[in-house]
């Protein structure tokens, strides 16, 4: 299934069905895409192949020549397999070294949420005094939004400024690669973190519970230094840009 995912071209088709209301046709399919008719046909065979992708005819339609067939994306639990296995080639191509992992990774998600930054719905916080943690709502809700769209499942424990990551999507990938699958998140949060002029104001904690991890908001100092850039690091590779690619436990 990873080999039906690692060309973007499919992933985007793959998101187009997953947004879509109904079925699609190549046709509508090349124009959501901005892709030729004849290579969305090509990819659409590939992830129907790989069970990622339902497909049928058109039987209203009239007329001789070519079927209309019509696409739809498979149910999730079928794609989210096809991601776990992807997340777990893409960890061990990060290298042998633990820390390399973790480092390239965790910049990966920090590129990642700059590449989605209009899509994300990243705002100002409402953060208090420096140093103390707080319910910090706006910030809150956005780390909420941004955890179910990576298919957990968040409780906001607004006495304690804890978010807690409940039924992860990728747990066993997690627990198998953590440096890598929580790093990326952590990646996630520290741009959320600047973005919303707070860096360092999230902080991931990797199975802080038995299968649950948290993450802490903190009214960190507005001034306070942002992780290390990418150019201390030539080695980092670009970000994975599939959708499930940053999923997982942190």
């Amino acid at each position: 299934m990873h080999r039906a995912l690692a060309a973007p071209a499919r992933r985007a088709l793959l998101a187009a069905l997953t947004a879509a209301d109904g079925p699609l046709d190549s046709r509508r399919l090349a124009e959501r895409t901005g892709q030729h008719i004849t290579t969305v046909r090509h990819h659409l065979t590939a992830l129907a192949e790989a069970g990622l992708v339902l497909v049928r005819r058109d039987e209203a339609a009239a007329g001789r020549g070519r079927p209309r067939l019509l696409y739809t994306a498979a149910p999730a639990h079928e794609q989210l397999a096809a991601y776990q296995d992807l997340v777990e080639v893409l960890a061990l191509g990060y290298g042998p070294d633990p820390a390399v992992r973790a480092r390239r990774a965790e910049r990966a998600g920090r590129d990642w949420a700059a590449d989605a930054g209009p899509r994300s719905a990243l705002g100002q916080s409402g953060l208090g005094q420096p140093g103390q943690p707080q319910p910090s709502l706006p910030l809150a809700e956005q780390v909420m939004e941004q955890a179910r769209r990576w298919g957990f499942e968040p409780q906001l424990r607004a006495g304690d400024g804890v978010v807690a990551l409940h039924g992860c999507p990728f747990l066993r990938n997690a627990e198998r690669h953590p440096e890598v699958v929580c790093a990326v998140h952590q990646g996630l949060l520290d741009a959320m973190a600047e973005r919303a002029g707070v860096p360092g104001a999230l902080r991931l904690h990797p199975f802080a519970e038995p299968g649950v991890c948290t993450i802490s908001l903190t009214a960190a100092r507005p001034d306070a230094p942002a992780p290390q850039d990418a150019a201390a690091h030539p080695d980092t590779p670009a970000p994975p840009d599939a959708p499930g690619a940053h999923g997982g436990a942190a």
